[in-house]
């Protein structure tokens, strides 16, 4: 889908070929979405622009996102998309500069456009070039992804608070049945699987969060340094000058944020692994209080012919004391160490 946005105008959708050579003579900003191989066609024959393909749009190094070839600049930037869902992607988004109209190529169709969108159609005269058009969507994206790293950090610290502050801990002062202690630990241990999920799904929030700001600030910096060479207007190189410190400080946040994910994670897998170490002392403990009595039968349950208690009066219940004294004197010892 094409759609044109004319200054002053409301936006036209492209609905016959034969009205794109019109539409796109009175255009500022293209945006193509999507696109047909009918649609390139027509459009690349109307503006004499070799349009990227799909393909050319996801290579990484520098030189094939970041050209100029023709006296038209191709600017291709990686844009957080579904970031509310489960499954957030970064989608390629080329932005083409030629003459005085801007083209945008897409196949995704991301929050900061669709707020842009309602922007402008909100104040038609708001946006007369194809340099304030640009702006604009790229202070979009920006205020996007600021959005998606505040979500981020307010998750963090819910998920702070699971870890260090469990809501379902018991005060000191309440005394748990077993079947309670073993129902929390159980609840805990779910809990901890819950947070392992939040923790990846923020991390690759972040990860992808930082891809993006990266690439725009390889864009805006290769476009100031094209409007400089181009003698740019003052205020489009102040406003240039500021989104590239709003990148800055962002790329900033996001590499907190994920030093922050990276610590919830050591923090998390280090309360699991407290909880193992427990379960695992509970049982070693046992094993050695029992150790002991397990000495004694054995040493009793030898058949020799000659063994001094084998036919006294009192050497059964003499060996069941036995059993039990040596099973109470390594519980106490180990209650009194403040090991159970």
């Amino acid at each position: 889908m094409i759609t044109f946005y004319a200054p002053g105008r409301p936006s036209v959708s492209l609905t016959e070929r034969t009205l794109c050579s019109e539409l796109t003579g009175t255009a500022i900003w293209i945006d193509v979405l999507e696109p047909t191989e009918e649609e390139e066609q027509s459009l690349e024959a109307a503006l004499g622009v070799d349009i990227p393909t799909r393909e050319e749009m996801r290579a990484i190094e520098l030189s094939s996102r970041l050209y100029e070839e023709n006296g038209i600049l191709f600017m291709t930037g990686t844009v957080l998309t579904r970031a509310d869902t489960s499954r957030p992607q970064s989608s390629a988004v080329t932005f083409i500069l030629a003459g005085e109209k801007l083209i945008t190529l897409r196949y995704e169709d991301p929050v900061p456009f669709q707020t842009f969108r309602k922007q402008r159609e909100a104040n038609l005269q708001r946006f007369q070039t194809n340099t304030q058009f640009l702006g604009a969507l790229v202070d979009a994206i920006v205020e996007r992804i600021a959005d998606i790293l505040e979500s981020v950090e307010v998750q963090l610290d819910n998920i702070s608070v699971k870890v260090f502050h469990p809501e379902h801990a018991a005060s000191p002062s309440r005394t748990l049945t077993r079947s309670a202690r073993g129902q929390t630990r159980k609840e805990r241990q779910r809990d901890f699987v819950e947070i392992l999920r939040q923790i990846g799904g923020a991390s690759d929030l972040v990860s992808r969060a930082r891809e993006s700001l990266v690439s725009f600030m390889r864009l805006v910096a290769f476009y100031r340094e094209v409007r400089k060479e181009n003698g740019g207007t003052r205020e489009s190189v102040a406003h240039l000058k500021t989104i590239t410190g709003d990148l800055g400080s962002l790329s900033d946040h996001a590499t907190f944020l994920a030093t922050k994910i990276s610590f919830l994670l050591d923090a998390t897998l280090g309360m699991i692994n407290n909880e193992q170490n427990a379960i695992i002392k509970i049982l070693s403990v046992g094993a050695l209080v029992f150790l002991p009595p397990t000495l004694v039968a054995g040493i009793y349950g030898m058949n020799f012919e000659h063994m001094p208690e084998l036919r006294w009066l009192h050497g059964y219940p003499f060996a069941v004391a036995l059993m039990i004294v040596a099973a109470v004197l390594p519980y106490l010892f180990f209650k009194r160490r403040g090991w159970l």
